[in-house]
């Protein structure tokens, strides 16, 4: 058994140190060009009456020129008063280009479909209802791409609202964020948020945009990307400024929480990128072997060799995530993190295989990941 745990972890920490080294590449890539093209907001929206007004007030304040982008927010059937609250903001910011129409079809990735066909913009940014833009956001998007760019990726992180839940979700997060971005400083990309996303039109057509995924509930953004990396490789670049990072809300319960992740997992049946599932799989292997070394730490407290494993894994990873959240001006929250380093192994091993069981609840739908 050592010698498994000894093979399984030495594998893991050369694993962080390529992240380590692909998360100095990307967030040091700083390239900005100063090109102020007509460009596009896309917000695929479904009962969103409580948190549209933020992202409307958020894009109100955007340092790029208000003639210079319109916002198309898609209704995908909402239930609730959104028509009204957006209706209302209209009004409120008539300086702002502001169209609201029906999704042609249902799910959001039919939502954001019928958003880009109706745009004017070459460039199409994509976010959520629930997230609050840097007022930055939209010139530093636009400002990653050239000729050779067709999309372009942004950092992401999770508001906290002064509860342990919101930490805990906030750290678990940026773990996810900070591996995303670091293998995009390797030039292999593995996922991305649509919450920060930003890519041409002609490339959504040409890769036949969301086809041959509509049926899938999820991964409108990373089916996206790989059709995009596939058609035009070394594409696809990073945002490397952090005054561009989006905030977006934690979930309020544990029910919630448990019912995005499924909704964020599931997707994994369709995935066809065998470097994502590779890595998925990998990840799986170390946190069901860190379950095993902490069970023989309490068999056997003064074995030498298993507490210099446990003392490394939890040392990189508390450096690596304090990285993370440092550059996503976040803070670190240790008793946060202590508890993931418990919690963390057991919610990714029960996601992982509840994800492939059973289906979800998501926005007062009930869906399954078929093909």
């Amino acid at each position: 058994m050592l010698i498994y745990l000894i093979a399984i972890f030495s594998g893991y920490f050369i694993f962080l140190g390529l992240l380590f080294i692909g998360w100095l590449r990307a967030i040091r890539n700083r390239n900005f060009g100063t090109v102020e093209n007509f460009v596009s907001v896309v917000v695929a929206v479904r009962n969103e009456e409580s948190t549209i007004s933020t992202l409307i007030e958020s894009l109100a304040r955007q340092s790029y020129p208000k003639n210079k982008f319109e916002i198309l927010v898609i209704d995908d059937h909402s239930t609730d008063q959104t028509k009204v609250e957006l209706a209302n903001l209209i009004a409120k910011f008539s300086n702002l280009s502001i169209l609201v129409k029906d999704s042609v079809g249902v799910g959001k990735k039919k939502a954001i479909t019928t958003g880009v066909e109706a745009a004017q913009g070459e460039i199409i940014l994509t976010t959520d209802a629930d997230c609050t833009l840097p007022i930055d956001w939209i010139s530093g998007m636009c400002k990653v791409f050239n000729q050779d760019t067709h999309m372009v990726m942004g950092a992401v992180k999770i508001s906290t609202n002064n509860t342990f839940f919101s930490e805990i979700q906030a750290l678990e997060f940026s773990s996810v964020m900070g591996s995303g971005i670091a293998m995009l400083g390797w030039n292999k990309p593995v996922m991305c948020n649509g919450a920060s996303l930003a890519f041409r039109k002609e490339a959504f057509f040409e890769v036949g945009g969301y086809g041959g995924n509509f049926q899938i509930p999820s991964g409108d953004d990373e089916f996206l990307m790989r059709k995009i990396i596939k058609r035009f490789p070394n594409s696809i670049r990073f945002v490397a400024n952090p005054d561009c990072t989006v905030a977006t809300a934690p979930q309020n319960s544990v029910y919630d929480f448990i019912e995005q992740r499924l909704r964020w997992a599931g997707k994994w049946k369709a995935n066809d990128s065998a470097l994502a599932k590779a890595v998925a799989l990998f990840v799986l292997i170390v946190q069901g072997s860190w379950l095993v070394a902490v069970g023989c730490l309490i068999l056997d407290f003064t074995s030498v060799e298993i507490r210099f494993l446990i003392a490394l894994k939890i040392g990189f990873e508390f450096i690596f995530l304090w990285l993370v959240s440092r550059y996503l001006r976040q803070r670190f929250y240790f008793v946060a993190f202590a508890t993931l380093q418990l919690l963390y192994p057991i919610y990714v091993i029960s996601i992982g295989v509840l994800a492939q069981m059973r289906s979800y609840r998501w926005k007062g739908r009930t869906a399954s990941f078929s093909r």
